[in-house]
């Protein structure tokens, strides 16, 4: 099969897998009561958004480790670098949501760079946070797709990135549930 077969293909895997996010938000839309649709909109909008990100990427999966093992065939130099720079960024995710949430902002930054702040961890640091267990199973297959000695210390090391932010929240939760 060419590699144009093999590109259409795991494009349409990945069209499939946005259809199912849709539909499952479709369906979580029908079984929510329509008292707490308009008192608590914009927690139905937010849980929608989650919902969509986790189903999309768990049926993303698929395609996407068809075009892992493609990727590792044809460019994996190319693959190592985009999944550090992906993993490098779950860790300034989590400390720039953690910042934001710990209090006020500094009053001394400018509105606009205020509301840059904002608008990254809407659109970059919450989606990287939510598809962390996703981009986990990335790593851990691309881990063994690779061959190379330094390519797989690079690959735990950037998994490792992803698990401890994750671990810690998953203590913090378990802490909170105790009373």
């Amino acid at each position: 099969m060419s590699t144009a077969k093999k590109l259409a293909l795991i494009a349409a895997g990945y069209v499939l897998s946005v259809v199912g996010g849709l539909v499952a938000v479709a369906v979580n839309e029908l079984l929510i009561g329509e008292e707490v649709a308009q008192t608590s909109g914009g927690m139905v909008a937010f849980s929608d958004v989650v919902l969509f990100l986790f189903v999309a990427g768990a049926l993303g999966l698929a395609p996407t480790l068809f075009l892992l093992k493609l990727s590792v065939e044809k460019a994996p130099r190319a693959v190592l670098a985009a999944e550090l720079l992906l993993a490098a960024i779950g860790p300034l995710s989590w400390l720039a949501v953690i910042h934001l949430t710990s209090g006020p902002t500094a009053p001394s930054l400018p509105q606009a760079v205020r509301e840059l702040l904002g608008l990254l961890i809407g659109f970059v640091a919450i989606p990287r946070m939510v598809l962390g267990p996703v981009l986990l199973v990335i790593e851990a297959a691309t881990f063994y797709l690779v061959r190379g000695r330094v390519a797989r210390a690079l690959l735990a090391v950037a998994m490792l990135m992803d698990l401890i932010p994750l671990g810690m929240f998953a203590l913090h939760l378990a802490r909170a549930t105790r009373y």
